[in-house]
């Protein structure tokens, strides 16, 4: 976007056009006081929003965030999650992959919780972290670090992902499932829907599965979480 001779360039935009364009979106991104300056001079929440500025100088219709805190401090982190939200409410539609369960719980409108390569649930981040139904949810939330417990066990999910150059019938996480079923080692379950935005691919959800609901200690776990967000949504 910004050239080391100081000209700026987009595809098919004539120069006084394209320079307007990417000093607004540097602006935009809070940076118009860092023009000029090498990358080594930047922090990294700075050389972030360079990255997401690069992005969305080209107007895309969609912008993919792969990690994008992944590599950064805390605060740099935070600075990252704010600006993604300001970019939303200005209407632009973000992708954002992120193995951090609490970045999906601040920024997200909608989850999808991916195993091996499908999606296994998908819902409005509520659903999925108040309401899960998935044993691989279940999992993720379980691992999550809690300080608001006696507990100091980590949990982690048993076992290994599966190789997926040697995929084989049925559900890819059965292996790990210690509530699968015998047609989950043959059979890859559907989508069921649970509600008009809630879906979730386990053989659980069967009508004619055995009922089984989420372990006792995430029972637990959601509803503290739910009853804190009520109390920030209150305060707010």
């Amino acid at each position: 976007m910004l050239m080391d001779s100081g000209e700026y360039y987009l595809d098919g935009m004539p120069h006084e056009e394209a320079e307007e364009k990417c000093k607004n979106t540097i602006k935009l991104l809070g940076l118009d006081h860092r023009i000029g300056h090498k990358p080594n001079e930047l922090s990294g929440g700075q050389k972030q929003r360079v990255s997401i500025a690069r992005a969305l100088v080209g107007q895309p219709a969609i912008l993919l965030a792969d990690e994008p805190t992944g590599a950064l401090d805390q605060t740099s982190g935070k600075e990252v999650l704010k600006l993604f939200r300001e970019l939303n409410d200005m209407g632009n539609t973000i992708v954002m992959i992120t193995h951090d369960l609490g970045v999906v719980a601040n920024i997200a409108d909608r989850v999808a919780v991916m195993y091996a390569g499908d999606i296994v649930e998908i819902g409005t981040a509520d659903e999925i972290y108040y309401d899960p139904r998935h044993p691989y949810t279940w999992g993720l939330l379980s691992a999550m670090p809690d300080l608001d417990t006696a507990d100091e066990r980590l949990y982690t999910i048993p076992g290994s992902p599966p190789n997926l150059l040697h995929e084989k019938a049925g559900d890819a996480f059965a292996p790990r499932n210690k509530y699968a079923l015998e047609i989950d080692d043959e059979i890859d379950p559907p989508m069921f829907k649970i509600s008009d935005t809630h879906f979730a691919a386990t053989w659980l959800l069967d009508p004619r599965a055995p009922k089984v609901e989420m372990p006792p200690e995430l029972k637990d776990r959601v509803a503290r979480m739910s009853a804190e967000a009520k109390k920030i949504e209150e305060a707010e």
